[in-house]
């Protein structure tokens, strides 16, 4: 299993974890429910410790319930707030499981902190619980699985042997005499039972063994809670333990088998190197962790508390994302959105060790929809066969109608891959769809970087998610709700002109003249071949300009959800004037989206961004409905390819 390759959200500290990047960690953290962070500058358990609490692992916040494993495996605490790693044999493949799975109240939130790297293997796995549950309701086998799991619940029976056992050394767990603190069995009964939290039932099993039982929903708050899968079957060694369901019965070979796909088919994680932390949320991510040679040594962090529905305890709901006014600072210009090249993002990245293998990028690609891959090996240019086995050859090139049906001229670096766009570099260029201005878009996007960019310069390439999006307008309440439901009932329109070449004013303008657009000279056959263009206007018109000059107006309506995923809707930087060909973005009915709005929309294409800087050779593959994509501003030369495949038709 080490052999095999897989992408992880990470987050790039640059070597140091100052306040800016601390509260990026937890921003994703909230944000993504999971993140790798690299390159931190922590360099031992002195450092680590110094970070807990800007990260929400303070005194205040830690969980510090739990821990089954004996003394005599290894010493538990290691310093305030952090604890060793269970030991399990190195050889093992640690199936996923939530942290403290065996009691009604369990850690919200988990760090883990890398003091030595393994040689070799060792990486800890994120699984999404919705992506295990998805991958499981695939079949009916899996479905049924799922009921089964609903109306059962999960159970958890754990045995604590007599220190006095032959076979108590080869056992992992904490014998009864230490677990409850005494060498009196009828009091050590009687303080398992007072337990409730821990355990349902106690009672005396084989050979002295004081046996515990606890049930729990196998759902909590609508986040999927990781059955166990048993290793081996009970016996002293583990402590007679049993993973059965809520009633009772063991989960058979083919449900086991089941569980097994799904879990290898949602792993997510990178190689740990000396100072990572790996972060997650308990509720929304179980863990595993794959064998590993070598010097392996990992700290833990809990916090918070998240318990079983069945104590009635409610979740504590995440903050209202506060909005911050744009639209109505200052006019014009209407927006103003100040570059920060220094902060840092999360995203999904793929390292690719030097050896692209197309397989798997296109794997992770199609698993999560956008996917930043480093360390290529790709030189200065991006050979057609690697194109192709990425799936954007030309027999899967998007069919738009070529380089004269886009808004804009963009140069071709070779056969399939053309420069982006070329406006200003002092822009912030929004989140949107790629040719969002049509009735036929591309399916997925591929940005090449030849050489790289300075951190200090911007340029970063951002995704941003439509389901996060959603997410955030919704969790602004009734506002939110509306300006989506006004979305999904009336669509998005796009409005927009192309001048006359002839146009004094024409060389400030970022579009194409309506010459060049619709290859001729003559305007009847250009309102002619426009109104021809089914597929990109709705309809068109003339605009009079001074000196005898004309702009060809074009309108197009198109949905705001595609298969029940927000589309991005555009937003003007400035108002309609003629350097920007009079271009207006309402919504279908026309009507324009208020200042309230915009700052809606603006803070959630701020709060969604995921990115890295470039490298030379990196690749940036994006689904083009489940994300939109936008640029940050830059500063001195940025060379971008990029090429489109598949169609999605609107």
């Amino acid at each position: 299993m080490r052999s095999e390759h897989f992408s992880a959200r990470t987050l790039d500290a640059g070597g140091t974890l100052d306040a800016p990047r601390l509260e990026a960690v937890r921003e994703a953290l909230e944000t993504f429910g999971a993140v790798h962070v690299q390159h931190t500058g922590l360099a031992g358990l002195a450092d680590v410790t110094q970070v807990l609490e800007p990260l929400g692992f303070g005194e205040g916040a830690r969980f510090s319930l739990g821990g089954r494993t004996s003394a005599a495996w290894q010493e538990k605490w290691v310093a305030p707030g952090l604890r060793r790693m269970d030991h399990y044999p190195p050889s093992l493949y640690l199936l996923p499981n939530n942290e403290v799975q065996y009691r009604r109240c369990s850690p919200r939130w988990v760090l883990f902190a890398c003091l030595a790297a393994p040689g070799d293997g060792g990486r800890v796995f994120l699984h999404r619980a919705q992506a295990v549950e998805a991958e499981l309701a695939s079949s009916e086998p899996g479905r049924t699985l799922l009921e089964r799991l609903a109306r059962e619940g999960l159970c958890i029976e754990t045995g604590f042997l007599d220190r006095r056992h032959p076979l108590k050394a080869e056992n992992y767990f904490q014998s009864w005499q230490e677990r409850f603190e005494t060498d009196d069995a009828d009091e050590a009964l009687a303080r398992a039972r007072a337990q409730v939290d821990e355990y349902d039932a106690c009672w005396w099993g084989p050979e002295q063994t004081l046996m515990t039982r606890i049930t729990l929903s196998a759902w909590w708050h609508e986040h999927l809670r990781f059955p166990r899968i048993a290793l081996d079957g009970p016996a002293p060694r583990n402590g007679y333990r049993r993973f059965p369901l809520g009633h009772g019965e063991e989960l058979g070979a083919a449900d086991q088998e089941l569980l097994r796909a799904a879990y290898l088919a949602t792993r997510q994680g990178v190689a740990l190197q000396e100072g990572d932390l790996v972060l997650f949320d308990n509720l929304r991510f179980g863990h595993s962790r794959e064998s590993f040679s070598g010097p392996r040594e990992l700290v833990v962090g809990m916090a918070g508390a998240v318990w079983d529905p069945k104590c009635g305890v409610p979740l504590t709901p995440p903050p209202v994302p506060p909005v911050k006014p744009f639209a109505h600072e200052t006019k014009p210009p209407r927006f103003t959105v100040p570059p920060d090249f220094e902060a840092r993002f999360s995203a999904r990245t793929f390292d690719a060790k030097g050896t692209l293998d197309a397989d798997v990028v296109r794997r992770e690609f199609e698993r999560h929809g956008a996917l930043h891959v480093r360390h290529t090996g790709l030189p200065g240019e991006l050979p057609e066969d690697v194109l192709r086995d990425l799936g954007f050859g030309a027999d899967e090139a998007f069919p738009w109608g070529g380089l004269s049906s886009g808004r804009t001229t963009r140069a071709a670096l070779s056969r399939d891959l053309r420069a982006t766009d070329a406006y200003p570099a002092h822009l912030w260029l929004l989140p949107h769809n790629e040719v969002l201005y049509q009735r036929t878009m591309p399916a997925r996007l591929l940005f090449f970087s030849a050489s790289g960019g300075d951190v200090a310069r911007g340029g970063r390439t951002f995704v941003h998610a439509a389901e996060h999006l959603e997410a955030w307008l919704r969790a602004q309440g009734g506002r939110g709700d509306a300006l989506l439901e006004s979305l999904r009932r009336h669509g998005l329109r796009i409005e927009m002109g192309f001048l006359d070449e002839r146009h004094p004013e024409k060389a400030n303008n970022y579009f194409r003249s309506w010459q060049d657009r619709f290859a001729t000279d003559d305007r009847d056959e250009a309102e002619a071949r426009c109104r021809a263009s089914t597929l990109q206007f709705d309809t068109c018109w003339w605009r009079e300009e001074d000196g005898g000059c004309a702009t060809l107006m074009t309108r197009i309506c198109v949905p705001a959800f595609h298969q029940g995923r927000l589309l991005f809707p555009r937003i003007a930087l400035d108002a309609p004037a003629l350097r920007n060909g009079y271009r207006c973005y309402p919504r279908g009915d026309g009507s324009e989206f208020t200042d309230g709005e915009l700052d809606l929309l603006l803070n959630g294409f701020l709060a969604t961004r995921e990115g890295v800087h470039y490298g030379p050779g990196d690749l940036l593959l994006v689904d083009n409905v489940r994300y939109g994509h936008s640029r940050e501003a830059f500063e001195g030369p940025r060379t971008l390819g990029v090429a489109m495949a598949g169609a999605v038709h609107l």
